[in-house]
């Protein structure tokens, strides 16, 4: 019955009238809800099965680890908060403030980087007190 109604909307030589056209658009309509509802269904699944990782990691201890390590990587969006206790880790040998006089950050970093390279000297050990924009 079906494939008789989809083979006359769908021929080619007869004109399309309001009513196929309606029913052609709302079999498109059901198949875009269809489509969204099997993607609900999955992701729905794979929170499910985040909340029960707590029961499979003390089902199965082995898995503990790559199950971590997977909620890691699906989790790139969130950015790692540093700690209130402790204040964020310098790198080794860099000190000071740098003092920035009508130069953009992105400028001071280009001009760091160049003479960190023209000296073969690793960037944390160099130290820079203030970077200024000189016009011509």
């Amino acid at each position: 019955m079906s494939g008789y109604i989809l083979g006359a909307i769908l021929d080619k030589e007869s004109p399309l009238n309001v009513v196929d056209a309606l029913l052609l658009a709302l079999i498109g309509i059901a198949i875009v809800f269809l489509v969204l509802i099997a993607l609900m269904l999955i992701v729905s699944l794979v929170g499910k099965i985040f909340d029960g990782s707590a029961k499979l990691q003390e089902e199965h201890p082995e898995w503990g680890e790559k199950i971590s390590s997977f909620k890691a990587k699906l989790m790139f969006w969130k950015k790692p908060q540093p700690s209130d206790e402790q204040p964020p880790q310098l790198a080794k040998g860099t000190c000071g403030e740098l003092t920035l006089i009508n130069c953009e950050e992105r400028d001071a970093a280009m001009i760091m980087a160049i003479v960190a390279d023209s000296l073969n000297t690793p960037l944390n050990e160099l130290r820079f007190k203030s970077i200024k924009r000189v016009e011509d």
